[in-house]
Parts: C-alpha cells; structure tokens; sequence
C-alpha cells in the first residue's frame, strides 16, 4: 500500500473517479453515491474498475484507505513546511516585533508555544477555539493544566527526548496528542512540533491540525 502512497493521487484520477473516493469514504454505499452524482450503478463499477488500474487491484475498503492515507500525508507535509516557516520568523524577528504573533492568529491551525517551565506563552485564535478557553486563561498557565491527568509523566518522558534531537521525526513530527476541552471532554489532535532556541531557553512550538 505505502507504494501507492508515493503517486500524486489528485493528478493519477480524474475529478468523478476522486468524487467517488470522496464520497466512499463518508461511508456511503454504491447505490447512496450513485444517487448523489446522478449515475447509475453500472457506471460506478466502471469508476471503480479505471480506479483500480491506476492505484491497483484492490478492493474498496483498501482503495478509500489508500486515500484517507494520502490525504493524511499531504496535509501533514503542509503542517510541517508551515511550522518550518513559523521557527524562521520566529527566530529572526526581535522579541518587541509583535505582528508576527498577531499574524499566527490567522492559521487555521491550531499553534501553541511552551516556555521550559512548562508554561503557555502564545496561543492562537484556533487554539482557543478549538479547547473552549480564552487566551487569558491558557497564557501565562502550566500547560499541563490543559493536558489529560495520567499522561503528565509520558509528556515530560517526551519533551525530554525531543529536546535532547529535536530533529529527529520519531520525536518531532506528526504525533496524535489529547487535550482537555473547558467542557471536560478530550480534543484529538495531530500535530508537529519545533525547538525555538531563546535568551530564555529552548522553547516548543507545537502546531497541530484536529485529527479525525
């Protein structure tokens, strides 16, 4: 399957063979997408079929899986050029250059930055949104107010590895992560994160997307 992985399946399909996935994987039958794109049952199986030739002769369950993984892929790849981009600026700009930050409020994205405490020193508007807080009650906060009881030890377990090679992706990149929501309930997230270096010590900056 990872071999599939590598194709750029946006480009590999036509629009209706993707409309199909699309709609596969929302869960609906042949019959529920046959009706939701006007065609009949006969011209999804040739969909299907033209599908196969150009991921593989497999079956349904592994043809959506292939492209759930390759949407999970890409947009992974687009958080980790963002948060690449983010350490630049960060690291560049003086510390009284306030747009910057203003500026992160406009990612989609949730971006959180952790001082060595740990303690929150900068959330965005996601980031608020997304755990049900205002910035007034996570900045300047332990961060792991915000982190699920239980896994406190596994955070710092983690936190000390990836400081120690913060390059290193089996520490740094696209880790599945709980948060606490104001409501008590879990937020799950996936999410990548990069040292910023500071006259203050090494800071973590860790932007995530909602996972699925």
């Amino acid at each position: 399957m990872s071999r599939r992985i590598s194709l750029d399946i946006e480009k590999e399909l036509s629009q209706r063979e993707l409309q199909l996935l699309v709609h596969a994987t929302k869960g609906l039958t042949d019959q529920a997408i046959a009706n939701e794109l006007g065609i009949s049952l006969a011209t999804i199986a040739t969909y299907w079929g033209r599908i196969r030739i150009k991921l593989g002769p497999l079956n349904r369950t592994e043809l959506v899986a292939i492209y759930l993984e390759y949407k999970s892929t890409e947009e992974i790849f687009l958080l980790i050029n963002e948060a690449e981009i983010l350490k630049k600026q960060l690291e560049s700009t003086k510390k009284d250059d306030s747009y910057l930050l203003i500026a992160l409020n406009k990612i989609p994205s949730s971006v959180m930055i952790i001082d060595s405490l740990p303690k929150i020193v900068y959330v965005n508007e996601a980031t608020c949104q997304w755990f049900g807080f205002t910035p007034e009650e996570m900045l300047e906060q332990p961060f792991l107010d915000f982190y699920p009881e239980g896994r406190h030890e596994l955070w710092f377990a983690w936190r000390d590895s990836f400081l120690a090679n913060p390059s290193d992706p089996e520490f740094a990149k696209s880790r599945p992560a709980y948060f606490r929501h104001k409501d008590g309930s879990l937020v799950n997230v996936i999410g990548d994160s990069v040292a910023l270096e500071g006259p203050d010590g090494t800071r973590i900056m860790w932007t995530s997307r909602l996972a699925e």
